[in-house]
């Protein structure tokens, strides 16, 4: 099972992740990511997938 990896340093609170899946990713009031659950499953997967790529600082990646 892959899991979500999220980099803080390169993450700027756009957002774009939010939008994708608004169940697993959140931004806080001081616009910190929160990933409600690192594991993705097949079902997930695409969704996952979906938000790596359009993150517009390249702060998402799966880990297999």
């Amino acid at each position: 099972m892959a899991k979500i990896v999220h980099d803080d340093v390169l993450c700027e609170a756009h957002g774009v992740c939010t939008t994708i899946d608004s169940a697993r990713f959140e931004l806080d009031d001081d616009d910190r990511l929160h990933i409600h659950e690192y594991e993705v499953s097949d079902a997930d997967r695409a969704t996952i997938e979906q938000a790596v790529i359009r993150c517009p600082r390249q702060a998402l990646s799966l880990q297999e």
